[in-house]
């Protein structure tokens, strides 16, 4: 959807191209390795330049090196979720649940910020909830509505179908305010743990070596289509709020999201792959 509307703002064909794996890594490394030229650029996440970093031993790629940052894309919250069968109808409940009966309870996750979501709850509750890792999220989306594990931060594209079917109950959400689409559901501030706010997000960047007047073009093609009314309809429906960046706010950003996770990575002793 971007693509599109930067391609518009550029009068250039924007082909987007998914290159999995690694948590992004395949993609960024191959971007990071391309001819900075302003052909070709990285939509990457907070996996990609703030998690990786602290989940891998080594990577390919240097997060703040080998690229120029562009422009923010979009930042959205996660949702905490249990099954229908479950008794926990909130955030307490579910913490005086974990205190009872410590490393019992199971959580999936299959992405950087699903799982680091419940490690900072786990952190700032004083709990511990065993992580079960999965390959994607509707993989344990599909076992929490089984029962096989008891509860998940999941993203809205995956969460928000299966909550408005009732098939799973939201308890919170991670991030700072309350998502319209479901505006009855409460933050995890406001159940209780004020120190909580973890979003996922995405943002752009280009090849180290990229001209500066490139840079300049493409971060206010990138800008000027976050804010356009067909995007902005398309990010109100997966809860992501468009995230306008200048190139140097964008690196900050990034430097300051790199050790809000590491800290978290750490506090939660988890060892790099």
């Amino acid at each position: 959807m971007v693509g599109e509307e930067v391609s518009n703002n550029l009068k250039q064909p924007v082909v987007v191209e998914s290159k999995a794996g690694a948590s992004g890594g395949i993609a960024a490394d191959y971007v990071a390795k391309s001819k900075p030229d302003g052909y070709t650029i990285f939509f990457g996440t907070n996996s990609t330049h703030a998690a990786n970093q602290s989940l891998f031993k080594s990577l390919p790629y240097d997060y703040v090196k080998d690229f120029v940052p562009l422009a923010g894309v979009g930042e959205g919250p996660i949702v905490l979720v249990v099954n229908m069968q479950s008794p926990v109808r909130n955030v307490a409940e579910l913490t005086a649940l974990a205190k009872k009966q410590p490393g019992k309870l199971t959580y999936g996750w299959a992405s950087s910020s699903t799982r680091m979501s419940m490690e900072m709850y786990n952190q700032l509750a004083g709990i511990k909830i065993t992580d079960v890792p999965y390959k994607t999220n509707p993989q344990a989306t599909t076992d929490l509505i089984g029962g096989q594990v008891d509860v998940m931060f999941a993203d809205m594209n995956t969460a928000l179908p299966l909550v408005k079917a009732g098939k799973l109950r939201a308890l919170a959400v991670s991030g700072t305010k309350r998502v319209a689409t479901i505006s009855e559901v409460p933050t995890m501030k406001e159940s209780g743990l004020t120190d909580f706010n973890l979003t996922w997000w995405v943002a752009g960047w280009a090849p180290a070596g990229t001209p500066k007047e490139v840079v300049t073009q493409l971060s206010s093609a990138i800008n000027k289509s976050i804010t356009s009314p067909k995007v902005l309809e398309f990010f109100k429906n997966i809860a992501l709020e468009p995230m306008p960046m200048s190139s140097e706010e964008l690196m900050k950003f990034q430097i300051a999201e790199h050790g809000k996770w590491a800290r978290i990575i750490s506090g939660a002793g988890i060892q790099p792959q």
